[in-house]
């Protein structure tokens, strides 16, 4: 009983300190570049305390499930929070409401400011999750590589899950996403100007969603079902959960739409992908 009582006075400190890791990297980056919308409304709490729940969930459950300590576990932890939540939604958010939009919806001074407000909010927040979860100082712990070595095979592999995250995600948008947004999406993304190569951008993207699932396959220490299933959730709950929260470049009905089509196809993805890495580079589980 007393160690669940801690446990949980540990989550409720690490949910305060994820929100105070989003407001002190505001007022950081916010000293160089404009993070404030115009007409912007006041922040939603309970979207926003439930946006904390879930990535505090998520980094808690990779803290303590990866095979990794110290700066190992940092920079593992940092690489997924950081690439799955903010980054490679930069890449897109920078490419379809900027460079093909005509006129741009948003700068790309702001997509890099809140590309440094993820990071520095990243590097707050992810040093003290792994402090009190008590795994900065495990000695010989975990494998001495973060990758697995990059076979022939496994670069195929690799090739194999750029495809299929593209492939996802132009079903997703087609089955999902645009029957459920409605008039809403010719709304928002009726004055885009998509090039012919966008396949192949979906599939660059791919390549680092692959490299991100490499590194979970690679260090969690479960197997099976629950690997496939903790590989899903993880990356539908970090790439999905702000869009829990208002925001000006998205009407409401649309960013629900968006949240059911991210959650289900980078489940889909997840599993899919850990499944067809797992084989030939996945140890016998810990735990």
């Amino acid at each position: 009983m007393k160690s669940v009582l801690v446990f949980c006075a540990y989550f409720a400190a690490l949910c305060l300190w994820h929100l105070m890791s989003l407001a002190i990297a505001a007022g950081v980056v916010g000293h160089f570049i404009s993070l404030a919308d115009a007409g912007q409304a006041a922040v939603d709490v309970v979207p926003l305390l439930s946006v904390s729940i879930l990535e505090v969930a998520v980094v808690v459950w990779l803290i303590c499930r990866l095979k990794l300590a110290g700066i190992k576990l940092l920079v593992a932890t940092l690489v997924v929070f950081h690439g799955v939540k903010i980054f490679l939604m930069m890449i897109e958010l920078a490419f379809f409401l900027n460079i093909w939009a005509s006129p741009p919806v948003i700068s790309l001074e702001r997509v890099s400011g809140l590309e440094l407000h993820g990071l520095l909010m990243s590097l707050l927040f992810c040093p003290v999750a792994i402090l009190l979860m008590k795994k900065w100082r495990l000695p010989g712990h975990g494998p001495s590589n973060i990758f697995p070595i990059i076979k022939r095979s496994l670069m195929g592999k690799i090739g194999v899950i750029s495809v299929l995250y593209a492939a996802c995600y132009w079903i997703a948008g087609g089955f999902i996403l645009i029957p459920l947004a409605g008039e809403s999406f010719l709304f928002t993304y009726g004055h885009l100007q998509v090039p012919a190569w966008m396949p192949f951008f979906q599939v660059g993207r791919g390549l680092l969603w692959a490299f991100i699932v490499l590194l979970l396959v690679h260090n969690l220490n479960v197997s099976g079902l629950r690997l496939y299933m903790g590989v899903g959730v993880v990356l539908a709950v970090l790439a999905g959960a702000q869009l829990l929260l208002p925001n000006p470049y998205m009407l409401g009905h649309l960013r629900y739409a968006h949240l059911v089509e991210l959650g289900v196809s980078m489940m889909f993805f997840g599993v899919l992908a850990s499944w067809i890495l797992s084989s030939g580079i996945k140890e016998p589980a810990d735990a």
